[in-house]
């Protein structure tokens, strides 16, 4: 039979020697695999049969709930407790078999505790007779209800600050100021050498209405950050402002040479920027 499947492998599949006899040995290895569990089965006979296990079990449980309801039906005194204070006795008492109960007191230390009746359906073995058995002997645990009470933020307590002199920190505490605009806040600062008027707080770029509601309520300006005078002040001093441009500077500079001036009449040749914040520019270079 074997040379048959030798030889039929050559000729239907064109194979020479070598590979008719590996695709022989190939056969040989699939039945053997397909049929080990067959093999199996016939030399390792199971020692027992399933069948008789379960009859096994069932007979001892059926033991079981015939030597507990005979003790317990010989006197039942009715009590009642809580059904998480229930002990092992407890329950025996209350007409359970011993297994049912050890049941009971395992799923309540292993799983959850039992808070409620319909709790003892979630145990195997608990169906609704066993419940309506044990239900007299019972009470259920209170369950208080506790409403949920709302929480008031505290609002912290605030001071007024000096926008000249406050650092990041400071006016972070201020609500609707956080570290980017803070920071932004501090550089405008630094542009205008101090600021001389709450007005420049809407020219921060990126600043809410809230947040300069917030500045305007919750800083002040103690002191006007004066620069130098105009009639004393010179170019590089000039320049370095941010309202002024360099061809500002040399203009007030080119005039103040030929005449000691005021803004008033320097406004007319300075640039639009220079003429729109005049009234901070007297600030910064006061003409006494």
């Amino acid at each position: 039979m074997l040379r048959h499947f030798f030889h039929l492998g050559r000729a239907y599949f064109e194979l020479d020697h070598r590979q008719a006899k590996a695709y022989l040995w190939l056969l040989f290895f699939t039945a053997a695999i397909v049929c080990s569990p067959l093999f199996t089965y016939y030399l390792y006979p199971a020692p027992y049969n399933l069948d008789n296990v379960k009859l096994i079990l069932e007979e001892t449980e059926e033991k079981d709930s015939l030597s507990g309801s005979s003790d317990t039906h010989k006197s039942i005194a009715l009590f009642r407790k809580h059904i998480d204070e229930m002990r092992e006795e407890d329950w025996i008492a209350a007409g359970l078999p011993a297994y049912l109960s050890k049941r009971i007191l395992k799923y309540q230390d292993k799983v959850r505790p039992l808070k409620k009746i319909k709790d003892l359906y979630a145990i195997y073995g608990m169906d609704s007779s066993r419940v309506a058995q044990v239900k007299p002997f019972l009470v259920e645990q209170e369950q208080k209800v506790s409403t949920p009470q709302k929480r008031v933020k505290k609002q912290p307590s605030l001071i007024v600050l000096d926008i000249n002199s406050a650092d990041s920190l400071a006016l972070e505490a201020l609500p609707a100021i956080g570290p980017v605009l803070s920071k932004r806040i501090l550089k405008y600062r630094e542009l205008l050498k101090g600021y001389a008027s709450k007005k420049q707080y809407a020219e921060i770029y990126g600043i809410s209405p809230e947040a300069l509601a917030v500045l305007q309520k919750w800083t002040e300006i103690k002191e006007v950050p004066v620069v130098s005078s105009i009639k004393t002040a010179d170019y590089k001093k000039l320049n370095d402002h941010f309202y002024l441009s360099g061809k500002d500077a040399r203009y007030i500079t080119a005039q103040l040479k030929i005449k000691a001036l005021c803004w008033e009449e320097l406004k007319s040749g300075l640039e639009p920027k220079a003429q729109e914040h005049i009234d901070e520019l007297k600030l910064y270079y006061p003409c006494e």
